[in-house]
């Protein structure tokens, strides 16, 4: 399914919210981009209000490879139910979902605001229509694995033996939508920065900043899930690499007022060594002639 689909499943199988709309063609008032005219014979009734329609956009992101906008409108009658009534079922059916489009990375929405408005000139006569515009942040998770060794990879990993039951974003498969809760919590980690500290024979050593998102359903829970990293972390002072050299812990800073989803509460500064692998050619110690008769 594409993300548009996920979206439009998503709010049609709301019971709290589909229960607050009306129907076109016995099937909740949710569209994509235009809604049907007032006019048009699938609505069957004299109740065409309160429906919804949105619109994504996407764009390219050179960090997530896709990110955009959410345009998402509630359409309501004022002497029905009132938009108000209705904004907050929308936000708690697609806010911190993350939802795994086909053959795409998962894709999480960020409520950026809400916005009223007043449609003066209606179609239907005796009708004054209101609405509420709600804005969402559309951000990608990508797979930001690379080759061994890799930070990031190290730190899934240490992730995955750490605490089982934690699911790692855009490296663990997911369902078409995904949740995380208090018992089984979601980690995504990113490269920020990778810079060439020296070199010496042997290795090159390599200094690398780590972004660490921490996905959980509060910020109780979230809170307590930071917490729980950075002290792990601090006992420990390294993660093994899958190579099984040392990355080394500089220094960690977390925050637990930043976004979560956007720019990631923990900030790893790590060193690790990349091996210096001379050419080797094989040298004959030994010839043999065979002759033959």
């Amino acid at each position: 399914m594409t993300l548009e689909d996920l979206i439009y499943n998503r709010l049609i199988q709301r019971t709290e919210l589909t229960e607050k709309l009306a129907r076109f063609e016995d099937v909740p008032a949710v569209f994509y981009q235009s809604p049907p005219g007032d006019q048009a014979s699938g609505w069957k009734s004299k109740q065409q209000y309160p429906r919804l329609d949105f619109i994504v956009d996407l764009q390219a992101n050179t960090e997530r490879q896709t990110s955009g906008l959410m345009t998402l409108n509630i359409w309501c009658n004022e002497a029905g139910i009132q938009p108000e009534e209705i904004e907050p079922e929308v936000q708690n059916a697609l806010r911190d979902i993350f939802m795994q489009p086909t053959n795409q990375p998962p894709y999480c929405l960020r409520w950026i605001r809400s916005d009223n408005f007043e449609l003066k000139n209606s179609t239907v006569k005796g009708t004054h229509i209101i609405g509420v515009t709600t804005l969402f942040d559309v951000l990608a998770f990508p797979n930001q694995e690379t080759t061994d060794p890799d930070p990031v990879m190290a730190m899934n990993q240490f992730i995955r033996e750490w605490e089982p039951e934690a699911v790692i974003i855009g490296a663990d498969p997911l369902p078409d939508y995904f949740m995380a809760n208090d018992r089984k919590p979601a980690f995504y980690f990113r490269l920020a920065t990778l810079n060439l500290e020296r070199e010496t024979n042997t290795v090159a050593w390599m200094n690398a900043s780590i972004a660490g998102h921490i996905f959980a359903p509060t910020a109780e829970a979230r809170l307590k899930w930071l917490k729980y990293i950075i002290d792990t972390l601090s006992r420990k002072g390294e993660v093994t690499m899958l190579d099984t050299s040392p990355m080394f812990i500089r220094s960690i800073k977390a925050d637990s007022a930043v976004d979560y989803l956007a720019t990631g509460q923990l900030q790893l500064n790590v060193r690790f060594g990349i091996l210096r692998r001379p050419k080797y050619a094989h040298t004959i110690n030994t010839a043999y002639r065979q002759q033959t008769k």
